[in-house]
């Protein structure tokens, strides 16, 4: 594992525009600073001794950009700062842990044996309450604060609690993360203004190494960046069973802790590979011959993801992978849908999560008819559920533990 120190200051120019002569809006520079990882691994016998090369940033780059044009108006600072920040967080949302990019060195070597694929961890994170923050709001003298949890390549937010320095939260969120090592989870306060552009009230962060692996931390964190301010969080350790009889203690368990305000507990994870189908419509694209499309959307609830492939011969090949947060799997279902590029629906599947409970390891791998087409069309697909509880040792969401006090351990740049 190497760590390569990046720093990337360039001139540039990148124009956009109505037509290439009439360019609105531009960047004429360019400064990224940030640590680089790279991975070779795992070893091999034969040459080239290492399976594959991973890269990625352990922690979001600093990116700086100089404007041209109409975007001279993003000097503003606050515009300034909102710009480069989603300029990085889509940056994150590449090569940013934990996404990396993975390339195979060795012939033939698969890239699915990659041990930090899939996220097969999870943290419980207690965002309790904060105090002595900084107050933004001239007038009355407060600020109205809340938390922006990043993490396992998510991110969660906390509801705002108006004009308060010393707001109690007592939200409950669930993260998972890979074996990328050196992951970490940042809070980052924030006070809502409306229409305006939201203020930074200071960060702070944790690395996920910190937590005990069979337990958890309870901490009182100083924020960086202000004057003032700390934060109180508890993060837990959750273990991944495939034991279906735990779940009904687990359920048990979140409703009698969970506060009356706070969103329902997680009890379980769905893991979601979708693979391949085939015997899908063949349609013949007008349009620069293009083979058609085949756009999937699945999602449990309200989280929904959507990806498409072309259609080559009946088949399609999608192999994307996602999880899902699941509160209760006993009323709870997964819902896929296949559609063309126009929008017109080629076929559906519902699977109940109640299905899973009674399979073997909570595994389901198999072919799946798709329901509503004409045509034998069928997905195929890996699904497996696990039961979240936390280890052994841990308190429950709402334990009574003493908290430690961690001042920061170095100042994070602004970007």
């Amino acid at each position: 594992m190497l760590d390569l120190d990046i720093s990337y200051n360039a001139d540039i120019k990148v124009d956009a525009g109505f037509t290439e002569k009439t360019p609105i809006a531009g960047i004429k520079s360019i400064k990224l600073e940030g640590i680089l990882r790279v991975i070779l691994a795992p070893l091999m016998e034969d040459s080239p001794i290492f399976g594959a090369l991973t890269v990625y940033f352990p922690h979001r780059p600093v990116l700086e950009l100089q404007w041209t044009g109409f975007a001279h108006l993003l000097n503003i600072p606050g515009l300034q700062t909102l710009s480069e920040r989603e300029l990085v967080n889509q940056i994150g949302q590449i090569i940013v842990a934990p996404q990396h990019f993975s390339h195979p060195l060795a012939a033939r070597f698969d890239l699915a044996k990659l041990q930090f694929l899939e996220p097969w961890n999870a943290l419980r994170i207690r965002v309790i309450e904060a105090k002595n923050l900084v107050a933004k709001e001239i007038l009355t003298k407060s600020s109205n604060p809340y938390v922006v949890i990043c993490g396992g390549g998510t991110t969660a937010k906390t509801r705002v609690i108006h004009k308060n320095l010393n707001p109690k939260w007592n939200e409950t969120f669930e993260i998972l993360y890979s074996d990328l090592p050196d992951q970490e989870i940042e809070f980052n306060l924030m006070s809502d203004k409306g229409v305006k552009i939201n203020q930074q009230l200071g960060s702070c962060r944790i690395r996920i190494k910190e937590v005990p692996e069979r337990g958890f931390i309870d901490k009182w964190i100083d924020l960086e960046n202000v004057k003032s301010g700390q934060l109180h969080i508890k993060v837990t350790r959750l273990r991944l069973l495939s034991d279906p009889t735990q779940l009904e203690e687990v359920l048990k368990v979140n409703e009698q802790s969970r506060p009356k305000r706070d969103n329902e507990i997680a009890s379980a994870v769905l893991y979601t590979y979708i693979e391949k189908g085939r015997g899908l419509p063949v349609l013949q694209m007008k349009k620069d011959n293009l083979k058609a499309l085949a756009v999937v959307q699945v999602g449990v609830e309200d989280n929904v993801k959507k990806f498409g492939s072309r259609i080559n011969n009946g088949e399609a090949e999608w192999k994307k992978r996602f999880q899902f947060l699941i509160r209760n799997p006993l009323n709870e279902e997964l819902k896929l849908k296949v559609h063309n590029e126009h929008n017109k629906p080629i076929g559906s599947i519902t699977v109940r999560l109640s299905r899973l409970l009674a399979a073997s390891e909570m595994t389901l791998q198999d072919w799946l008819p798709l329901e509503s087409t004409e045509q034998n069309s069928e997905i195929r697909v890996k699904l497996q559920l696990r039961i979240l509880t936390p280890d052994v040792g841990a308190p429950s969401p709402q334990g009574k533990t003493k908290a430690q006090y961690i001042k920061p351990r170095t100042k994070v740049k602004k970007h």
